[in-house]
């Protein structure tokens, strides 16, 4: 007998509406994956840009201030700072909490057991080259999970795997229609994924740089060049501070 679901998305000639609403939504999920693919790229672009132009300059202005704050406490104008590290160093090693090395919990080998055995690529029929490398990303995924004691990741990639369209057997009656079903899901849960991934995106140090820098733009400024002047003006000021520092 049809399940609920299917019978809900089947048209009067048998049909059902998930096969039929497939390709648009195929559409659409690809469409998406190329404007976060494209925004990526642009992103990436611009933090290269910037440490290639800005960023080097940093790099040279650290060492300096770092100089003249040694040089500050050995002239007495500045304490000296208790370094983050020595906090670290306090952690008792003899903490069992801190044993990388304890046990793995019976439950964790028990639950990955279940997930090897649903997903074990050897499970795949052998014409099935796209079954077979789901597999092996969601076992590669599963063995870094149960590495990380990770219990709750190892159930979710079990449960997805249970949902997704290439556990359903081969020769399940309405394994087609069911196979559409699951397909349509994992699109909407990616296009919900991949609408969150933008938000995050836009609201990147890097994003708002780029809006900055489009702003500027529009009123004939370089952003970037005002801030590769500004840096090299610090480094100026900071190489003449630290050589009178140095001469005291």
């Amino acid at each position: 007998m049809m399940s609920q679901e299917l019978a809900r998305h089947s048209d009067e000639s048998g049909h059902p509406g998930g096969a039929r609403a497939l390709p648009e939504r195929e559409a659409a999920l690809a469409a998406r994956e190329a404007e976060l693919a494209a925004f990526l790229h642009d992103l990436r672009e611009l933090r290269t840009r910037y440490l290639e132009e800005v960023g080097i300059l940093y790099a040279r202005l650290i060492p300096i201030e770092d100089a003249i704050k040694a040089e500050e406490v050995r002239l007495g104008m500045r304490l000296a700072e208790i370094d983050a590290e020595d906090a670290a160093a306090a952690i008792d090693p003899f903490d069992p909490a801190c044993d990388s090395r304890a046990g793995v919990p019976d439950g964790l080998k028990t639950m990955f057991r279940n997930v090897a055995k649903a997903l074990h690529p050897d499970l795949a029929g052998h014409d099935d080259a796209d079954a077979r490398e789901r597999r092996q990303a969601l076992m590669a995924e599963a063995n870094r999970a149960y590495a990380e004691r990770d219990a709750e990741r190892l159930q979710l990639i079990l449960r997805a795997w249970e949902e997704s369209p290439e556990s359903v057997a081969p020769n399940h009656p309405y394994g087609e229609r069911l196979r559409a079903e699951r397909r349509l899901a994992q699109i909407e849960q990616r296009l919900v994924q991949i609408d969150a991934e933008m938000a995050e995106l836009r609201d990147s140090a890097v994003n708002r740089l780029k809006i900055s820098m489009d702003e500027a733009a529009r009123y004939g400024r370089d952003l970037l060049k005002q801030m590769t002047a500004t840096v090299e003006g610090e480094i100026a000021a900071a190489t003449r501070r630290l050589e009178k520092l140095r001469k005291r």
